[in-house]
């Protein structure tokens, strides 16, 4: 016979949360030591992959607290639109976020950006996979 699978509570998603904060900490720090001693572009391939990894992060922080708006089998009804409201929202984000860096932020290096943004989509993903 199989097992009801176990809900992910919202402590295992916070310790997720926490250890990516020091994902994005030493990736900042890496980006900053790398840009001053090899590069020398006044840091602004370490001020571009920041602001891609905090855009990720900001994304997944937002995705999360809507997931968990609701909780218990009575709400299931709730926690599949949220689920789905919660991609839209984090999409929506994630859109307007690299509009408004691109319209905002000169001078700017994209590939260090898109860098930075798909670092922080792996290493949550790599997380959230080693929590279960």
């Amino acid at each position: 016979m199989t097992q009801p699978a176990t809900r992910t509570q919202k402590h295992h998603i916070g310790r997720v949360i926490k250890r990516q904060l020091w994902v994005l900490f030493i990736l900042i720090a890496l980006a900053i030591v790398i840009d001053m001693v090899l590069l020398h572009t006044q840091l602004l391939v370490a001020k571009s992959l920041s602001i891609g990894a905090l855009l990720s992060f900001a994304t997944q922080v937002v995705f999360a607290s809507f997931i968990f708006w609701h909780s218990g089998y009575r709400a299931r009804q709730h926690i599949v639109t949220q689920l789905y409201r919660g991609q839209m929202v984090k999409w929506l984000l994630t859109i307007v976020g690299f509009a408004a860096i691109f319209i905002m932020v000169k001078p700017l290096s994209a590939p260090a950006l898109f860098f930075g943004f798909i670092i922080m989509q792996i290493s949550h993903s790599l997380l959230l996979w080693k929590q279960h």
